[in-house]
């Protein structure tokens, strides 16, 4: 038959969208007056009509069936689609469909074509309408929907909540329930995907805002409460938050959430529904053009193919394929895009989150919760990029310790049923094989480090990178964390099945995370650093600060800036591809290196359809640099991170994809003499800055409840200010290095030795650990510059740990990354900076060892210099690293908690933590 017009006449789909429709499912649709299988009947709407003659014969269609008022459900109905026996704790789906009589007889039911076609054919005189209805309530398109609440628990749910429902019920909430506490509204729009129903294309969604508090609606109140923000979707895949937060809005707004309830009066709950594209994508009707046959998945990212976690303007090293989703003068167009493409087209919603969450004051905390595969864990609190100050460091490291107390409340341990035989029955689900997480924090409950520490992988662009930095840089100041919960996350394309007697738990867990930081939020907390009395001096030097004025692309002179204030040309070239399998299933796509050329990154779209195969990277020599084995489930194949390659040879290179599914290919290459400009690259200006790591010391002083801590210059040191003239004593008990600047001026290393002969205690750290080269006092004596390394570690862990040394006290065994370095300039390759002493040397030195770095040389350590001591941290102040992209400033330092506790405790200072005017730990001792 042609594919005329006269074809479709008389038909519920149109020739546009049929077309449409047998692109996206790879041309499995027939024709619609082509087949006996269409599915006709007056009481379907247009919508109902559409999906199940629009999808593949066995997809189950959620359709909501009325029936007649005076006849009512049929009993014949009711004996073979429903399961009146069934419960939550049968760990299986909820049964085909569920019935009511009240207030007008209906059935929502789970249908493929087939049985839809016999319901109507059997029960034609008494259905009345049937619509399509996705969702977790089952009568949300009915008459009174809400008689037995609004989002009902999730044992009694139909599926997981859709964007539809959820935005009708929280409108309700605000508007007939709640209306002095809930403020509901968008505050902007998604890319949004072609919608094959409407022939909308592109369609975009609402990103709304819900606030929550008492008094909501007085402005002055609302304004000088402290917030914080739920993000509950921003990989549209992955579903808990979504699922805990909207039931918490909802009991908020009956007054039925006493542990919420107590806070409204003092603190803002903001929730953020961060990611509509991902969520709404599972509808039949949305064409994703990267899944040839739509699989009725949530996806990750939005329609318009990113990570909505990678798009944020964050302080430090930009990914350059990535859009930083700045608002404040957005380019139109982004330079050299091959598709002429903008900000406002690719992400309209991240500009609009940024924009008004400035808007807000005093936001405290912002949690993005996510969702991931099996771990050790049920849940990873993961500590995020940004740079904490000490008070901050620890209210987020508290809020963590309330989160495990809460759930160790809960369950006790993760051995606990039913919780441990559905964690079981959904991992072998899921991925086909049974698990239990098995780890010791909060008996396999919870744990909680960095990024890395927690997932083996960093990131910058990210949401909460943004939010937690400086306000001054665009952030938000909040502290900043990502809840991830285990077995929420699918493997391929395998199609992700709602599981109530597994989400049950993981709705739990979320809402027990979320009061904890709303309590944190409304609890007055405070982190001090006892000394006795003892008073600290840290040497700092022009060549750790790092100048914007000092880039190559730049006129501005904050400071003393001595920069060239010239402009060098950066070229930014990009290839976009998809890449189809061949005959051999091996495709390739190259891009071209000059002599200039700065750095390669590859991005993939489509990854997460492949079942088998390798990618490859191949350079100029015909060496593979970098390697995926698909096949390989532990690759993290659906957020897998860009491959970077700095300084690229000169020549081809190639992408070699050797596939079962088509693959997106998108290469940027950079060719810059120095670093890379943003104007050239993403069409931003350079933010100015002037940092220098020594700020910690300057931000750590106010928390010292006794001592003085002091910066003193190379100069101030070789003229003696160590020591109070000539009597011997020192003017300071405490000594910081953490460069090597000075250290062939014999005056300030004999000064050094001359504190530390004095009984002054030294810490050396990162470059600084150098001096131990040149130092000849104590055990230091016995270590020559040669055995001492600078290096380069693609992440800066404190490896082979000594957990009974007191450098680690208050530090968790998962906890290994001690700074953050994306916002400090530093990549995902190698090239994070870390000085090591020679193991054997050291211990031969009488050394104690408590941890390595890169497996080269003692990262943390001390050495006895009579009633001395000299402590070393090879990594953990360093100076940011200007030569790569980084349009939107710089961080002093991003120490992470673990790397926090390990200065505080080489100084021999004790941590204090009060909560609410009460002690509640303490972390080292003083020394």
């Amino acid at each position: 038959m042609a594919l005329d017009d006269e074809a479709f006449k008389g038909s519920s789909i149109d020739r546009r969208t049929f077309l449409s429709v047998a692109a996206a499912t790879g041309a499995a649709l027939a024709l619609p007056n082509a087949v006996a299988a269409e599915v006709e009947h007056p009481a379907l709407t247009d919508r109902a009509a559409f999906v199940v003659n629009a999808t593949p014969d066995d997809y189950e269609v959620p359709v909501v069936i009325e029936f007649d008022a005076a006849a009512g459900v049929p009993e014949d109905f009711e004996t073979e689609y429903t399961d009146p026996d069934w419960g939550v704790d049968d760990q299986t789906a909820p049964p085909t469909a569920v019935t009511r009589s009240e207030p007008t007889p209906a059935a929502h039911a789970r249908l493929d074509a087939d049985e839809l076609g016999s319901v109507l054919d059997e029960f034609d005189d008494y259905v009345e309408a049937v619509a399509y209805s996705m969702g977790a309530n089952p009568w949300w398109h009915l008459e009174d929907p809400y008689a037995d609440g609004v989002f009902p628990p999730v044992e009694e749910s139909r599926d997981w909540l859709s964007f539809e429902e959820s935005v009708q019920g929280i409108r309700y909430l605000e508007e007939e329930v709640a209306p002095d506490r809930i403020n509901f509204y968008s505050i902007g729009e998604s890319p949004g995907w072609n919608n094959q129903f409407t022939s909308e294309d592109p369609d975009p969604n609402d990103v709304y805002v819900t606030e929550v508090t008492n008094d909501v609606d007085d402005e002055a109140s609302f304004d000088e409460k402290d917030k914080v923000v739920y993000s509950l979707n921003i990989h549209g895949d992955e579903r808990a938050g979504t699922e805990a937060g909207c039931r918490i809005i909802e009991d908020i707004a009956y007054g039925e959430a006493p542990d919420f309830e107590e806070l409204l009066d003092d603190v803002v709950l903001l929730f953020l529904f961060t990611n509509p594209d991902g969520w709404v994508s599972r509808k039949p009707e949305t064409e994703i053009p990267w899944v040839a046959d739509h699989n009725w998945n949530f996806q990750r990212g939005s329609a318009s193919g990113l990570d909505t976690n990678r798009q944020y303007p964050t302080m430090g090293w930009t990914d350059p394929s990535f859009w930083p989703a700045e608002p404040v003068d957005t380019p139109d167009v982004r330079p050299d895009d091959p598709d002429g493409r903008g900000y406002h087209e690719m992400v309209p919603d991240s500009l609009a989150i940024v924009e008004h969450f400035r808007d807000y004051d005093n936001v405290e905390f912002l949690c993005d919760y996510h969702g991931m595969y099996t771990a050790d864990h049920m849940v990873f609190n993961l500590e995020t990029n940004a740079p904490f100050t000490h008070d901050k460091t620890h209210d987020l490291d508290e809020v963590s310790i309330q989160i495990g107390e809460a759930m160790a409340d809960e369950w006790g341990s993760i051995e606990a049923e039913p919780l441990a035989s559905d964690i079981i029955a959904a991992s072998e689900t899921e991925y086909g094989s049974p698990s239990l997480p098995g780890g010791d924090s909060y008996d396999g409950l919870l744990d909680w480090g960095t990024i890395y520490d927690s997932l083996a992988y960093q990131v910058t662009g990210a949401f909460l990178g943004w939010a937690g930095q400086p306000e001054e840089f665009g952030g938000l100041g909040a502290v900043t964390v990502a809840p991830e919960v285990i077995i929420s996350n699918h493997f391929g394309d395998a199609i992700k099945v709602w599981k109530p007697y597994w989400s049950r738990h993981y709705e739990t867990a979320y809402r027990l995370s979320m009061r904890e930081y709303a309590r944190m939020t409304a609890a007055e907390t405070d982190a001090t650093v006892a000394t006795d009395g003892q008073d600290t001096a840290y040497v700092s030097s022009d060549e750790l600060t790092r100048r914007s004025a000092d880039l190559p692309h730049t006129n501005e002179s904050p400071g003393q800036g001595q920069g060239p204030g010239q402009d060098r040309a950066t070229e930014v070239r990009r290839r976009h591809e998809t890449v189809q399998p061949g005959p051999d299933g091996r495709s390739s796509v190259n891009t071209s290196a000059g002599e200039s050329a700065h750095s390669l990154f590859v991005h993939f779209q489509g990854l997460s359809t492949a079942t088998q195969g390798t990618v490859r990277l191949v350079n100029p020599a015909g060496n593979v640099v970098k390697e995926i084995d698909l096949a390989d489930r532990d690759v993290r194949r659906h957020d897998f991170e860009d491959w970077f390659v700095r300084r690229p040879e000169t020549g081809d290179w190639n992408v070699e994809i050797n596939t079962d599914a088509d693959v997106d290919v998108q290469t940027t290459l950079i060719e810059s003499e120095g670093a890379p400009d943003p104007r050239d690259t993403l069409g931003y200006e350079q933010t100015e800055y002037v940092v220098n790591p020594m700020q910690f010391f300057d931000d750590l002083e106010p928390f010292v409840e006794d001592g003085d801590v002091n910066g003193l210059r190379v100069h101030d040191v070789r003229n003696g200010r160590l020591l109070r003239g000539q009597s011997g004593r020192r003017h300071y008990d405490k000594l910081v290095v953490s460069h090597d600047d000075g250290i062939d001026d014999d005056r300030y290393i004999s000064a050094i030795e001359g504190f530390v002969e004095a009984g002054g205690d030294l810490v050396l750290t990162d470059s600084g650990v150098n001096l131990l080269g040149v130092l000849d006092v104590g055990d230091a004596a016995d270590i020559d510059g040669d055995d001492v390394s600078d290096i380069e570690v693609n992440f800066a862990n404190l490896e082979d740990r000594d957990f009974d040394h007191d450098l680690l006290a208050g530090i968790r065994p998962r906890q290994q990354e001690m700074w953050k370095g994306s916002q400090l300039g530093y990549t995902t390759g190698v090239d994070q900076p870390a000085t090591v002493v020679d193991e054997d040397v050291f211990r031969e030195a009488n050394g104690e060892v408590a941890g390595t770095i890169g497996g080269e040389g003692v990262g943390a350590g001390r050495l006895a210099a009579g009633d001395a001591e000299i402590t070393v941290l090879g990594s953990v102040l360093p100076p940011a690293q200007q030569t790569e992209l980084h349009p939107f400033g710089m961080a002093d330092y991003a120490v992470s908690f673990m790397g926090h506790t390990l200065l505080c405790n080489a100084l021999g200072f004790q941590q204090r933590r009060y909560v609410d005017g009460e002690l509640v730990g303490t972390y080292g001792e003083v020394r």
